[in-house]
């Protein structure tokens, strides 16, 4: 039975992939210090609470047949205010984790976002697509990718990196719906309270959106990967639907989704706000992923379109 160690396990990633986990011959060793924005405690299953560089943290996970690395101070303003405080953690605290999966020849897994390709020089973004990270964040991100790679360099160990765009989506932990703080859940909280539906500028900014369900089939995916023999390598895959909207159409989709789901509703309005991380982020607008590859590479197919998924979304389920 192989042993999986999972680092931030109880967060929005991490909760539904410790679900899914539970179910297959798996041993877990689930790692989560608490200090998250999300706290999606399976019941029956133990997490260690420390974090995942301390030395008791590194112990835990230090017989694992795989490692899934998900814990990070994540946030593009949050690492913008404290560069040194998320360094330590996403940058400093990887590479003590990096070390131990390499000294151990221990697969790792690692969370990485598609905002360390910064603006393309060409479209569609592929898993080729080079890191050119234009904020801290993303530049914090990009640094674990790099110590990532050396693992089949110096050790001769597996690795892959999963670039993600971006999540979306609820699911159910001990009966309480668990979700994150993006675009189409703010969207569906103001559609609750009558709108309007209010779009950081410009607006034209594109987004590749997929749903949690999608996001864990792939990691579930990159774990087998992992699990099976092949010859030292860290691959880059792509975590995304394939579908390139703007923020401005995705607001548009959920006004219409939800008079379809409230007829008699007024119809919601959209207006255009102030950008709160416009002075930190690089707004481009085009932005289209082709994730081909790592769909023949895994054995894996997104299930959810975003059509399907706002519904869910507005429908509360």
């Amino acid at each position: 039975m192989p042993i999986v160690g999972i680092t931030g396990a109880t967060g929005y990633v991490g909760g539904r992939l410790v679900q899914l986990l539970s179910q297959r011959q798996t041993d877990l060793r689930l790692l989560d210090d608490g200090s998250g924005p999300v706290h999606a405690i399976n019941p029956g299953i133990e997490v260690l609470s420390a974090d995942f560089a301390s030395a008791e943290g590194l112990r835990w996970v230090s017989d694992c047949d795989v490692v899934v690395h998900l814990a990070a101070l994540s946030g593009v303003v949050a690492c913008a205010r404290d560069p040194a405080g998320s360094r330590a953690v996403n940058v400093a605290g990887t590479s003590r984790l990096v070390e131990q999966c390499r000294s151990r020849r221990i697969p790792l897994v690692f969370a990485s976002s598609f905002s360390v390709v910064g603006i393309p020089e060409r479209l569609p973004i592929t898993e080729e697509t080079p890191a050119r990270p234009t904020h801290e964040y993303s530049q914090q991100k990009a640094e674990g990718e790099r110590l990532v790679r050396q693992l089949s360099h110096d050790g001769g160990a597996l690795g892959v990196i999963l670039r993600m765009s971006n999540l979306y989506g609820n699911y159910l932990c001990q009966g309480t719906p668990v979700g994150k703080g993006n675009v189409l859940n703010l969207f569906a909280g103001q559609a609750r309270k009558g709108g309007p539906l209010q779009v950081f500028a410009p607006g034209t900014q594109k987004r590749d959106f997929i749903h949690i369900e999608d996001v864990v089939r792939h990691w579930l995916a990159a774990v087998d990967y992992l699990l099976r023999p092949r010859p030292p390598e860290v691959p880059t895959f792509s975590v995304a639907s394939g579908e390139a909207w703007t923020v401005l159409g995705v607001a548009g989709l959920v006004t219409e989704i939800w008079k379809e789901l409230h007829p008699r509703d007024t119809p919601l309005s959209v207006s255009v706000v102030e950008n709160p991380r416009a002075d930190v982020e690089i707004l481009h607008p085009e932005f289209e992923v082709d994730p081909s590859y790592t769909r023949k590479a895994l054995g894996v197919e997104c299930r959810i379109s975003l059509r399907d998924g706002i519904r869910t979304v507005l429908s509360g389920t």
